[in-house]
């Protein structure tokens, strides 16, 4: 999923919170991540220190772990395909990239979004970690699943932080490993246990 850049704040309230987390999820640093040739020196070789209340949004479907859900791990050097799979794996796997950017009229793309409700911190020695996480509604980003199954074909990607019982979907610090790491889309989870709680984002009047 493509970073998101300096997008404007959106400001939502949360209007319940859950005395605990439905579920679990397995957060991973990429390890494949696609880094700018022309950044020197980039924090993504510190920890990275993920808050509690962090939102992930459905990226699509996962080709491996959360620590690499594209597998690019045995991508081709030109990123078209990939190495030492079988031509009906391949196959598969392109069908199922056409329904996650919209080429595929009949599938319908979940409308989901979770929130871990712990902290972590992730390094290159311990890139991934489980974590408590509830399901994620709001009207205005059309995130309608209050239940998310444990599934391991499906991924989500960093895509916001709560903060002051604010949701604010920019990582423009690059000086933050996590804000960086989250911006180019390094930070991937997989749900390992049902999350079955939720808690929903308003607008302010």
């Amino acid at each position: 999923m493509a970073a998101r850049l300096g997008a404007a704040c959106a400001c939502l309230t949360i209007a319940a919170h859950p005395a605990w987390a439905g579920g679990t999820i397995q957060l991973c640093l990429e390890r494949h991540t696609v880094e700018d040739s022309f950044v020197q020196d980039t924090p993504v070789r510190q920890p990275v220190r993920v808050p509690a209340g962090t939102v992930l949004n459905y990226a699509g479907h996962a080709f491996g772990p959360a620590s690499d859900p594209l597998d690019r791990a045995h991508a081709m050097p030109d990123g078209d395909g990939w190495r030492d799979i079988s031509p009906a794996e391949e196959t598969r796997r392109r069908q199922l990239q056409m329904e996650d950017i919209g080429g595929d009229p009949g599938y319908h793309r979940p409308q989901a979004a979770l929130m871990t409700t712990g902290a972590v911190t992730l390094s290159h020695a311990h890139p991934c970690a489980t974590l408590g996480a509830t399901a994620v509604l709001s009207d205005d980003w059309t995130w309608t699943m209050d239940t998310i199954p444990a599934r391991p074909d499906l991924y989500f990607q960093a895509y916001a932080t709560v903060h002051n019982d604010q949701l604010d979907p920019t990582f423009n610090n690059d000086a933050d490993p996590f804000q960086w790491v989250a911006a180019h889309g390094g930070l991937n989870a997989i749900v390992t246990q049902t999350i079955d709680q939720s808690v929903t984002l308003r607008s302010p009047d």
